[in-house]
């Protein structure tokens, strides 16, 4: 893992001096406790978990947007507009089930949808740069039992 956050902080050093900004205390502790985290999570949790390192909470939001731009970590979009994020950097690509009841985000396998994907942008002459899936669903559990006990599926 040790190994993928320098990777990370390499492509994020060039990124930034590609925009003429620094690479800051502030933006390393954040990527590198991104990256040693395994689950979704929102600015808000980001912000748990770096409290007392000195970052501000604009720190967090513009560095995530960073992140983002950059292609080191993807943001999925909740009903409710807010909004969650994973480091996707070394990591299998993969799509969404967010539960509009209970608001938890599940990953699954989207190879046979990209295959799709590139069979109709083929056909109608263009050549795919990539996608993002994000299905809505009602959590069966919670309709039945008034409670849901799943946590978040990630993929391996």
């Amino acid at each position: 893992m040790s190994e993928q956050i320098e990777q990370a902080l390499e492509i994020f050093r060039r990124f930034l001096k590609s925009k003429e900004l620094k690479i800051t205390r502030q933006r390393e502790i954040l990527l590198r406790r991104i990256f040693e985290w395994e689950v979704h999570f929102s600015a808000e949790d980001l912000e748990d978990r770096v409290k007392g390192d000195g970052i501000s909470k604009a720190t967090i939001y513009r560095t995530l947007q960073l992140l983002a731009e950059c292609g080191l970590i993807s943001e999925v979009a909740l009903k409710d507009d807010r909004r969650m994020y994973e480091h996707t950097y070394g990591r299998d690509p993969h799509d969404h089930i967010v539960c509009v009841d209970c608001k938890k985000v599940f990953e699954f396998d989207g190879a046979a949808i990209a295959r799709v994907e590139a069979e109709i942008a083929k056909r109608l002459g263009f050549a795919p740069m990539g996608h993002r899936l994000r299905i809505e669903a009602n959590c069966e559990a919670l309709r039945k039992t008034g409670k849901c006990e799943r946590q978040e599926i990630r993929l391996g």
